[in-house]
């Protein structure tokens, strides 16, 4: 009966904001890009890569790109642009500078949408001949100087398992906290770098006693030499087949102009994300023609089979135990390649190629869906890729060949289909052979493009009213075993979404998603023999949010969602949430953000998720699942133009349940609580 109420005390909070009105004028699009672009996804795929993502951005905004100068390749690296608006951009200023960045609306391509999209990540600027400084001036170097240090801690108020457990039993060896801290000085012609983290349960001893250390040099926007880093830095050409780090747009609620990749090319690296990245040295020169080169020696951490034989190198980063620290960078991975990358009439045309090569020989594992992984101690992977138009149309692609021969191509076409409406097709086909780990694809699996071919179809319309409707379907094949599976298996994933605009201050959004795909389950025979049978493992959710912006200091937001799972074989299970968010302007230099969410799932397959608000670079997409509620607040404190303070409180209570998690991350208890704390200092 307590349950019940709550429910109905949320439901009657969350009717508050139609009966009043929504529109977030204090939310930022970067908040808003990053929020559509993970909250669909699972935290495992999104954690991966999403830190990633989220420094792009959030680095883009505090460092716009200059449309009165800068290249197709410059501009390609802003969200809304692709190659159409970069060749009218240039088109457009060839006869006069723009003056503002709204004027760029006058630009063909560019409606209010794709505007709102890009505006965070553009200026004016100024019309400056940076060429024409000379390099040997310290004046130079350090034009647009910025130094900004980072200090982050976090930690689990609630003791875990691994902590109350011995050393010599398997439990953690260092502290319950998390600490991060990064120092950065950043020109517009050079980055110089040191990101340092120890995860909790590491140990730590001293400034040099960081578990993850990364770190570079690199002078970058220096004429025709783009960049040259030494240290850390991350690649990302073409669409992804060969080579992609750093995290990307893919399905979600942007149904049209994101499943063509603007590839970011080498940038340097200060990430803490542990596994994607390259260490060594890499510079890119050229103007119309572009040459890249690169070699990174880097070492991993690999599970030992036997003698110099080991699994694939690990993604996870950690080592808190004593066998996780055993194996903590016990090989090595060195990288060669390069790219060639040239802008025609025609559009843009990339080769790129790489040899990667282990010094220890890699096992593929011993389930069917490792059937066709890599072995072996090296693997070379080419590609050839392009952008260009036809009329008003996009058309892109690339395909690319592995060392064993097996392939990978992704085609596709964004173009409009009248004044109000955009279509978008894409057609990849990973062979279940093709090995490329270091490439990220566009399709249903994240992380290395293969094993999979797919059909994806998204429209977009924006209706009189000003509200648009968009939707998407992906059909798609693994024709090998994947993991669960022993048979090839097809799927298909559908989402529909309607939003705008109610009024000047409410906007709201109806979201549903069904996905439908193969799946095994076992059933006893009559003869009592067990037999594996494929069926349909279906998955649907109906969501519907508004924002109301009560005034300039008060934003309210409302979900609720229904989420039903069902299994081959067995029943429908049903999962549900409804959160009641609120950000408040407490002065010119305060802000809390605040949520209190309630849910209620039968099992883990109907988990929710909620993308929160969190500390600066922190990815938050939160799965919930069992009954219980989540309360958290994240407080921002701007003390100076110099100084900020963030600090976030989390806790979620689950009902009916005696402890959490499980292994070493055992809670004893119903309750997880977490502390953030972190200060950035800016001159």
């Amino acid at each position: 009966m307590k349950w019940f109420w709550r429910i109905i005390l949320l439901y009657l909070i969350w009717l508050i904001p139609i009966q009043t009105l929504s529109q977030d004028t204090t939310k930022t699009e970067v908040e808003r890009q990053l929020e559509e672009a993970f909250e669909e996804l699972d935290t495992e795929e999104s954690g991966l890569t999403g830190e990633q993502l989220t420094e792009f951005l959030e680095n883009l905004a505090a460092n716009p790109i200059n449309i009165n100068s800068a290249g197709v390749s410059e501009l390609l690296q802003v969200p809304g642009f692709n190659l159409l608006i970069a060749r009218a951009v240039i088109d457009y200023r060839k006869t006069k500078p723009f003056e503002s960045v709204t004027e760029i609306q006058e630009v063909r391509g560019v409606g209010a949408a794709t505007f709102q999209r890009m505006r965070p990540y553009i200026t004016v600027g100024g019309l400056n001949d940076r060429i024409r400084n000379f390099y040997t001036s310290p004046g130079y170097w350090l034009s647009g100087n910025k130094l900004e240090i980072i200090s982050r801690y976090q930690q689990n108020i609630e003791e875990q398992e691994g902590f109350i457990r011995a050393d010599s039993l398997g439990g953690y060896l260092g502290n319950p906290v998390k600490y991060y801290q990064r120092l950065r000085m950043q020109s517009e012609h050079l980055s110089i770098n040191l990101t340092q983290e120890k995860d909790a349960g590491e140990e730590l001893d001293g400034l040099t006693g960081f578990d993850y250390n990364s770190w570079h040099i690199a002078l970058t926007n220096n004429g025709k030499l783009k960049s040259l880093v030494i240290g850390d830095y991350s690649l990302s050409f073409g669409q992804g087949l060969v080579i992609w780090t750093g995290g990307a747009f893919g399905k979600g609620r942007e149904v049209t102009g994101t499943i063509s990749k603007n590839e970011r090319g080498l940038r340097p690296y200060g990430s803490a994300q542990e596994t994607d990245f390259f260490k060594g040295i890499a510079a890119s020169y050229g103007e119309q023609v572009e040459v890249t080169f690169f070699y990174s020696d880097r070492a991993r951490s690999a599970s030992i089979i036997e003698g110099d034989t080991t699994r694939f190198p690990s993604s996870s980063g950690f080592h808190r135990t004593q066998s996780e620290l055993d194996r903590r960078n016990n090989i090595t991975q060195r990288t060669l390649g390069g790219r060639i990358k040239t802008d025609t009439p025609l559009g843009l045309f990339g080769l790129t190629g790489y040899t990667s090569e282990f010094d220890s020989y890699i096992a593929k594992g011993t389930s069917l869906s490792d059937l066709y992984a890599f072995e072996g101690r090296s693997n070379s992977v080419f590609g050839l890729d392009y952008r260009g138009l036809i009329g008003s149309s996009l058309v892109f692609g690339e395909l690319a060949r592995s060392e064993n021969g097996g392939m990978g191509g992704v085609a596709g076409i964004e173009a409009p289909l009248g004044f109000n409406t955009d279509l978008a097709l894409l057609y990849r086909n990973y062979q279940k052979d093709f090995q490329s780990f270091l490439g990220t694809g566009f399709g249903e699996t994240s992380g290395d493009p293969n094993n999979e071919s797919g059909l994806y179809i998204g429209v977009s319309h924006l209706l009189p009213n000003g509200f648009s409707v968009s939707g998407y379907i992906d059909q798609y094949r693994f024709e090998a075993p994947r993991s669960g599976t022993t048979q090839s298996t097809d799927g298909y994933d559908v989402l529909g979404l309607i939003e705008g605009s109610i009024s000047k201050n409410l906007d709201a959004y109806i979201l549903i998603r069904n996905e439908i795909k193969d799946d095994e389950y076992v059933i006893q025979t009559e003869s009592g023999r067990e037999q594996r049978i494929l069926g349909k493992e279906k998955r649907a959710s109906l969501r519907v949010q508004t924002e109301y912006q009560l005034n300039r200091r008060v934003r309210l937001r409302s979900r609720g969602e229904l989420v039903r799972y069902q299994s081959p074989g067995e029943n429908w299970e049903t999962g549900f949430l409804m959160y009641q968010d609120l950000r408040l302007r407490l002065s010119e230099k305060l802000q809390l953000d605040t949520r209190v969410s309630l849910f209620d799932t039968d099992s883990f397959d109907t988990r929710v998720y909620q993308f929160e608000s969190d500390l600066l670079y922190v990815l938050s997409n939160v799965a919930l699942s069992g009954r219980g509620e989540r309360l958290y607040g994240v407080l921002k404190y701007d003390a100076s133009e110099w100084l900020e303070f963030w600090v976030k409180y989390s806790v979620t209570t689950i009902e009916d349940v005696q402890t959490l998690s499980s292994g070493l991350g055992e809670i004893r208890g119903n309750k997880r609580s977490f502390l953030g704390i972190q200060g950035r200092i800016r001159f």
